[in-house]
């Protein structure tokens, strides 16, 4: 992919989470101001970055390819550790973002459609690896989630970041500031997609109903069939990735971490 070469701005390719340069995230310079660029971001990004739950975008532009880089603020900062998910920031990130009306609203109004349970599991399906499928726990699991979906009611859905991954958290070195980064997989859909993930991956079981209580979230008949549903998503998702990126040691971790997850509600 080819950036301008009309202007000054100075750019050095980034990796994504899963260690790999898809060439469209990178460094850039210009003079003494730095910023963090993003090839074809999501449209609803801008939206995010006015919530404040994403770096602040210094400008748009395209290129002479006719592609959209978008330019943050970069911040200069560390990726969470998957023992720092439990600050309170984290929590607060993720209820501002589930709990905004204006951001269903400039969602749907770039025309996107609702995310349904079955359609996560059917988009797993069709992209799984052929290493998960051959594995019978991974591909058992996967079987279950397509059979039987949690409820969902589409007049609820909220916007949600699909991959909460202790490594899109980037905390400010300066102001401490949490931030939500790599909106990639944002979403239309039940807000349990980001909470599951969470609360498989990062906090203990004896804290969950704290957690959901502190955060905002009703604790439900089905709460705890949703954590158990879309936990066991977010784990298949992650092995899923570490599988096509080649990186066994990654994906052996997440296996095991999904077989103790499962133990829970056994």
């Amino acid at each position: 992919m080819m950036l301008d070469n009309e202007s000054d701005w100075h750019y050095l390719p980034l990796n994504n989470s899963f260690g790999r340069n898809d060439n469209n995230v990178f460094y850039a310079t210009f003079g003494s101001q730095k910023a963090f660029v993003k090839v074809n971001a999501s449209p609803l990004l801008a939206s995010i970055s006015q919530v404040g739950l994403t770096p602040k975008i210094i400008q748009s532009r395209r290129n002479s390819n006719g592609d959209m880089l978008t330019f943050q603020s970069w911040i200069d900062g560390v990726v969470l550790d998957a023992t720092e998910m439990g600050d309170p920031q984290v929590n607060q990130t993720l209820a501002t973002l589930h709990h905004s009306k204006m951001l269903v609203e400039s969602f749907i109004k770039f025309g996107n459609q609702v995310t349904r349970p079955r359609d996560w599991a059917e988009t797993l399906y069709s992209k799984a690896h052929k290493s998960l499928i051959a594995n019978s726990f991974l591909s058992e699991l996967l079987d279950e989630l397509r059979a039987a979906t949690p409820a969902f009611d589409a007049q609820n859905a909220v916007v949600v970041h699909g991959d909460v991954n202790h490594h899109n958290w980037l905390k400010n070195d300066h102001s401490g500031k949490i931030y939500l980064v790599d909106w990639d997989t944002v979403a239309l859909s039940d807000a349990f997609v980001d909470v599951g993930h969470l609360l498989s991956h990062y906090i203990a079981p004896t804290q969950w109903r704290e957690w959901l209580d502190y955060s905002g979230y009703k604790i439900e008949a089905d709460t705890f069939l949703k954590i158990k549903w879309y936990g066991t998503l977010s784990f298949l998702k992650q092995i899923n990735e570490n599988l096509w990126s080649d990186n066994m040691q990654a994906a052996n971790l997440e296996i095991l971490g999904l077989r103790h997850f499962c133990n829970i509600f056994k």
